[in-house]
């Protein structure tokens, strides 16, 4: 027993950082994101056993911001310019090689897993202060979609990866308070990190700026903080908003109505009663909140400041419903990536409350922090560890793509040659979206090209993905869609017009098997389908596509 006590008394003394510097949690943290972003550059483009029509996703897309497009003006898109110029920053360090998908990730997960490490300072102890900053850049590497399981290596909605992190920046700076005294440069550097991790969400995607806004407002209403602070998140957000809008030409109304198009479009998917069941299935995560934070509040050694601390189970539920709205509004499965980050604070609260104790009570509030401490555990590792095994999997994968699955038909354009589409064991693929199928849709696709056009043409694919420009490197057409999911990314109603569709594209190629299912897609050919016709002529077709010209 006297063994045990004096394991975890080590434990807690490491975790508060008491009686030491926090050299070794530096070192630690360092040690640990440079371990992530170098096995993130090493993984490159991860051997993708699922959703594989998404990595296209991510490449086009990229693509097209690094041939100078930009969305809602030069093609129709939900989604803003942060992602795409992630990857776009990728491939450009990647000689435009499909290995870059990995590179630009490596790089964001380097500069936010910093941005919270420095904005931690004098604000969490030092060991859940690096544990933070390594579980968002954790968070956005592992080469997995949010939900599912590890094992299911994809770069399917990376975006969503990133959106989490940066509300980690704004969740650490809003939820917890300096403990140095003179604080007010800090307090202005922290206030202005939240208004541009704000910014970036807004450019990013409009529904993680909403959830960042409501974070930053109730900030306000629990901790009481000032006008100073309320200023320095101004100026951050409108840094990084100019910076977005002149990005985008200054065209502020080309911006909004695609933010309402892409509303208007996403709400005809919506279903309130699915949504309520998908937030009945989560419930588990804030019992164990719930049990956290009624725990915690009591971490005050004097009564009177019990109360007053009883707002930990108001920001569990807080807390909650943000992670709910965007699960509901995102097409992941079920992860909860802010619950574990509500673990962090609580724990950094443990660090600081352990401090005030006189010299002889922690030893007699032992198993009581222990607990605290458990709990924390409990509501974080699931998902980081969840998180490290996607990272690992996937570089196993890469040192051995058809370890776990068979990838027998590769890519035959070079710039493919690192992008691998595999085929899982004991399952006959039922979607070309996956494996070899999708990879012989896009070889086929790519000499029916080759063999008809040239590199000054502008290619449009009317499916899910136009993977054909980046594929053979020529421009992309100024026109498409990011990614076609009718009722989802645009509507009959909210959608764009058949000119700003077909844009400048000379070659539109009409898929025999498209990659999406029917209900995402049959909708969109009713639409466009008969404007293709009329606008171009049928010039040569193979066993997947038939190609189409200008008249």
């Amino acid at each position: 027993m006297a063994l045990i006590e004096n394991l975890f008394g080590r434990f807690l003394s490491m975790w508060c950082g008491l009686g030491k510097d926090n050299s070794r949690a530096r070192l630690f943290f360092f040690i640990g994101l440079i371990a992530i972003c170098g096995i993130t550059v090493y993984i490159g483009a991860v051997p993708t056993m699922a959703f594989g029509h998404d990595d296209f996703f991510v490449l086009e897309n990229g693509w097209h911001a690094l041939c100078g497009q930009v969305p809602h003006l030069d093609f129709w898109s939900p989604w803003g310019p942060v992602s795409f110029l992630v990857t776009a920053l990728g491939l450009k360090l990647g000689h435009e090689s499909a290995n870059g998908l990995g590179y630009g990730t490596a790089v964001a997960a380097l500069l936010i897993g910093l941005w919270i490490y420095f904005i931690g300072r004098n604000r969490m102890a030092p060991a859940p202060r690096a544990i933070l900053a390594l579980y968002s850049a954790l968070l956005i590497c592992a080469p997995y979609p949010l939900g599912f399981q590890p094992m299911l290596s994809a770069h399917a909605m990376s975006y969503n990866r990133l959106g989490y992190a940066l509300l980690a920046v704004v969740i650490l700076e809003c939820f917890q308070r300096l403990e140095t005294e003179d604080i007010n440069w800090e307090a202005w550097i922290g206030g202005f990190s939240t208004g541009a991790a704000a910014g970036l969400e807004l450019f990013l995607k409009a529904s993680y700026f909403l959830i960042a806004a409501g974070l930053i407002v109730a900030s306000f209403a629990l901790l009481r903080t000032g006008l100073r602070r309320a200023l320095a998140i101004i100026a951050g957000f409108a840094v990084i908003s100019f910076a977005g809008i002149a990005y985008l030409r200054f065209e502020v109304g080309a911006v909004i109505h695609a933010f309402r198009m892409a509303a208007g479009a996403r709400s005809l998917s919506f279903s309130p009663s699915m949504s309520f069941w998908e937030i009945m299935g989560t419930l588990s995560p804030l019992l164990g909140a719930l049990s956290l934070a009624v725990a915690a509040s009591f971490l005050k050694p004097s009564r009177r400041e019990w109360l007053g601390d009883l707002y930990l189970p108001a920001l569990a539920i807080l807390f909650f419903f943000a992670d709910a709205a965007i699960l509901t509004t995102n097409q992941q499965g079920y992860a909860m990536p802010l619950m574990p980050m509500f673990a962090l604070l609580v724990g950094n609260r443990l660090a600081y409350s352990r401090k005030d104790l006189p010299a002889d009570a922690p030893d007699r509030h032992l198993p009581y922090y222990v607990s605290v401490l458990l709990l924390c555990g409990l509501l974080f590792l699931p998902q980081f560890c969840s998180d490290a095994e996607g990272l690992a999997a996937g570089a196993v994968r890469k040192s051995n793509p058809s370890a776990f699955g068979s990838c027998s038909v590769r890519f035959t354009e070079p710039r493919l040659a690192a992008l691998i589409l595999c085929d899982q064991r004991h399952e006959t693929p039922s979607l070309i979206s996956n494996g070899s199928l999708y990879t012989k849709y896009v070889n086929d696709g790519t000499a029916l090209l080759r063999k008809n056009c040239n590199p000054a043409d502008r290619v449009l694919t009317m499916d899910m993905q136009n993977p054909f420009p980046y594929a053979l490197g020529w421009p992309p057409p100024r026109g498409g869609i990011a990614s076609t999911s009718f009722n989802y990314t645009f509507s009959e109603k909210f959608g764009p017009s058949f000119d700003a569709y077909f844009g400048d594209a000379t070659v539109v190629m009409l898929p025999k098997r498209p990659a999406q299912m029917p209900s995402y897609i049959d909708g969109f050919y009713k639409i466009y389908v008969p404007a293709l016709q009329q606008r171009f002529r049928l010039a040569a077709e193979s066993d997947w596509f038939w190609l189409y010209k200008r008249k």
